[in-house]
């Protein structure tokens, strides 16, 4: 059994009171994940067929059902599973729900890592041109690169390729940029801004599917996935947030000056997250 190890996550000393009580259940599922992103010990196991099997079960479930299929959906239940994975993988496969949310997945996460590399080459840029490096942004780079290239790497695995988005160079180039742009102009303070931003955005993504699933009573393993994904991107939120508040955060850039620190988070924050919220849209659709 394929199985891959992904987060630290200890056991929590206290009940998840404060979830129970918001008003949607993707933020009560994500508000859980909050308090479980600040416990982060031992990593769990997932089984990664049983979600590639979740996932194939799912698109045969849905596509018997659509109108357009109604003169093959007899035909199903006479189906292999070697029959249905052939259709499934088809190139021309029609893409439902879930197929559209693990694109727009893929492309966020493939945006993701290229967010921090774009940081880790504008802290280098501002190091070579004399601009003290800030105290921690590299580190803070380097550790939440490592956890989406495991998201990232878990998701190439479980979902198939005819179901990622067509996009993805454009991803690439699109994440690079904007780990590099605030990064070089306004130092650790653009990096920490746009993370918060991105992550505020990841975990209401991350919660509708959840919540969907959850209503659905779907794919358990896919939603046990989902849940620690959203614990990590909760806690690269929570850890950004923290470092924007904090002295860490410095803002010599080479265009804004500190008098323009809150501006900068408001005006460059709101731009991101309509911006990712765009992309995960067109993830959806191309």
């Amino acid at each position: 059994r394929q199985t891959l190890p992904l987060f630290n996550m200890s056991t929590m000393s206290r009940v998840l009171q404060h979830a129970s009580a918001l008003a949607t259940p993707a933020a009560r599922s994500c508000a859980s994940m909050r308090l479980r992103s600040r416990c982060l010990c031992t990593r769990p196991t997932f089984d990664l067929p049983r979600v590639r099997q979740e996932l194939l079960t799912h698109w045969t479930l849905t596509e018997a059902r659509i109108p357009e299929a109604a003169g093959r959906a007899a035909r199903y239940c006479q189906f292999t599973f070697q029959d249905a994975e052939r259709l499934y993988q088809s190139s021309d496969a029609r893409w439902h729900w879930l197929d559209r949310e693990m694109s727009s997945n893929v492309a966020g996460e493939t945006g993701a890592v290229e967010i921090y590399r774009g940081a880790l080459a504008a802290l280098s840029l501002r190091r070579a041109v004399g601009f003290q490096l800030e105290r921690g942004a590299e580190d803070f780079a380097r550790e939440h690169m490592e956890a989406e290239q495991r998201h990232l790497s878990v998701l190439e695995l479980v979902v198939h390729d005819t179901k990622h988005t067509r996009l993805l160079p454009a991803w690439r180039v699109a994440g690079w940029t904007l780990g590099f742009l605030p990064t070089v102009l306004v130092g650790s303070q653009g990096l920490f801004v746009t993370v918060e931003a991105v992550e505020t955005f990841v975990e209401a993504h991350y919660g509708e599917q959840i919540a969907f699933l959850e209503h659905a009573d779907s794919c358990p393993e896919l939603l046990r996935l989902l849940r620690h994904f959203c614990a990590d991107e909760v806690h690269h939120k929570e850890d950004a947030h923290a470092r924007l508040s904090s002295e860490e955060a410095s803002s010599d850039g080479l265009i804004l000056s500190k008098a323009s620190k809150h501006a900068f988070a408001n005006v460059w924050g709101r731009i991101v997250r309509i911006g990712s919220t765009v992309a995960a849209d067109v993830a959806r659709r191309f």
